[in-house]
């Protein structure tokens, strides 16, 4: 995906919404995104009558150009600061721009903060934070052929 096509909107309890620099008009101010990874571990086995193991929810990872939220992150990161909500809204592109992947996180806190260049001799600036939660959403909404939304589903847990 292209830059753009993802935002991310943080809310801090002592800091408010921190702003970033996108411009899109239904995310004006967020935080644009060019990657992110989140997923769920099991130490299942598969022999044996469906033994029950316990799910491992990881922490969400994602990676940014420095902007305007940079400072603020890195506020939040050092202050320890328990986040209120963070939605990541991942685009769909067609006739109607559908964010149809949303993950919403709430009690959360930046765990992990890495700045440096994107690669060797780029002049490209990437951070990458790391975001662990006790509670997480995740919508998906379709979208029929003429573009657009169709139906929706939902996933949620909480992470002790």
């Amino acid at each position: 995906m292209s830059l753009g096509d993802m935002f991310l909107k943080v809310e801090g309890t002592r800091s408010g919404i921190i702003r970033g620099e996108a411009n899109d008009q239904a995310h004006r101010d967020e935080i644009d995104v060019f990657s992110w990874s989140w997923g769920m571990r099991s130490a299942s086995a598969m022999g044996g009558a469906g033994a029950a193991a316990k799910t491992t929810v990881e922490s969400l990872q994602l990676a940014k150009e420095v902007d305007a939220a940079s400072t603020g992150l890195m506020a939040v990161m050092r202050n320890n600061e328990l986040l209120k909500k963070v939605v990541l809204s991942v685009r769909k592109a067609g006739g109607q721009p559908i964010d149809y992947f949303v993950i919403t996180l709430e009690d959360a806190r930046i765990t992990a903060y890495d700045v440096g260049t994107a690669s060797e001799g780029s002049p490209r600036l990437v951070e990458r934070l790391t975001f662990s939660f006790k509670k997480i959403n995740v919508e998906y909404v379709g979208q029929d052929e003429k573009g657009q939304k169709k139906g929706g589903m939902n996933f949620a847990a909480e992470v002790s």
